[in-house]
């Protein structure tokens, strides 16, 4: 049954979202005044999460029938400016539902949304990004959290101008692009995808044209956007992103998309290859991509060793010796992209080939 609120906390109550908004700000200010005492910025990340946490779950218990708990009056995407519609997919869950052209779908908490006014343009950017990518594979709507916030400089994206721009002709080539398939791209709209701002994506464009990695037919400018009509990946921008994919055979390995019946191996695997291929691809991506499959490798230990018949005990000991897993004095160091090449293309056509057996074998 819900409370009824004593009238004196009623004066100045106007919604929700004005409450936890006013609340975070409140300890915000907590929370530089904690600094200036040297309180670790660790401790004071969980304290500021906690106070605000903590404070949603009270006007939570409150269940106050003043307050609307399947909409809000927030109709203005905080990452894109745009209007939406935003409605409580689950009115006990404090979350939001939304889509734009520019992100997609985003499922954001309350939390999340009424911090989302203290970010600035480039976490933002970054946010968008990190929504519309998320649209582009097909997932669920991407989910928001205030925990995001502060891990926005820590994700498996392009940052750098390079890196954001072999993304984008990637996105073209993945999409049809080399098959000359024609997009319409807008700076405004279309800027997510490289996660740029529209001012970065359209240098990237420039940078594409100037590289003879695309052509467009006719640009029309206006006020908001610039619309590029006809875009199409050029040979050279084809052979571009072939010329760090494997030849022949192995092409249809890192193509393939395996399917093990467990979905969140089946991501594990897509991610690996994504760390390996896709740029920015250093030493480092390419490390965590192999430690990754060894990972999958690692819980189909037992039933890979009555298909291979113990064959398999070999690629444990080459990722455990080669400094894959284990950093200790007996392991041995890669210093080339080649030595992980030939772990990671072993561990994936192992993967590969024990889901085409069991499936064969029933």
């Amino acid at each position: 049954m819900a409370r009824e609120v004593p009238e004196k906390f009623r004066v100045g109550m106007t919604n929700r979202e004005t409450i936890i908004e006013r609340l975070a700000k409140a300890v915000s200010e907590w929370h530089m005044i904690a600094s200036g005492i040297g309180i670790a910025r660790r401790e004071m990340q969980e304290w500021k999460d906690i106070s605000i946490r903590g404070a949603v779950g009270f006007l939570n218990s409150l269940q106050i029938n003043n307050f609307d708990s399947m909409s809000t009056n927030i109709k203005t995407c905080p990452f894109t400016g745009q209007d939406v519609e935003m409605y409580q997919p689950n009115a006990r869950v404090m979350e939001y539902l939304y889509e734009t052209e520019t992100t997609g779908k985003i499922l954001i908490s309350d939390v999340a949304l009424s911090g989302a006014n203290n970010l600035g343009n480039g976490e933002k950017q970054i946010i968008r990004g990190l929504a519309r990518n998320s649209a582009i594979r097909k997932e669920a709507p991407y989910t928001i959290s205030y925990k995001l916030y502060s891990q926005l400089n820590n994700q498996d994206i392009p940052y750098g101008f390079d890196a954001r721009v072999k993304h984008l002709l990637k996105y073209l080539y993945d999409h049809g692009g080399k098959e000359y398939v024609a997009f319409e791209l807008s700076s405004e709209r279309d800027s997510a995808i490289s996660y740029s701002s529209r001012d970065e994506f359209e240098r990237i464009i420039k940078c594409l044209v100037s590289e003879g990695w695309i052509i467009y037919n006719n640009l029309t400018a206006t006020k908001n956007t610039y619309l590029y009509h006809q875009v199409q990946i050029t040979r050279g921008g084809i052979q571009e992103i072939e010329k760090g994919q494997p030849v022949m055979p192995l092409i249809h390995i890192v193509n393939a998309s395996i399917k093990t019946g467990t979905p969140d191996i089946d991501a594990k695997i897509e991610h690996a290859k994504r760390l390996f291929f896709e740029p920015p691809s250093s030493l480092d991506h390419k490390r965590s991509a192999c430690e990754t499959l060894s990972f999958v490798i690692e819980g189909y230990r037992k039933e890979l060793s009555g298909i291979f018949h113990g064959d398999t005990e070999i690629f444990f000991q080459i990722v455990n010796q080669f400094h894959i897993r284990h950093n200790n004095n007996k392991t041995k160091a890669i210093e080339h992209e080649e030595q992980l090449e030939w772990i990671f293309y072993g561990l994936l056509n192992t993967v590969h080939t024990y889901v085409k057996m069991k499936k064969k074998l029933g």
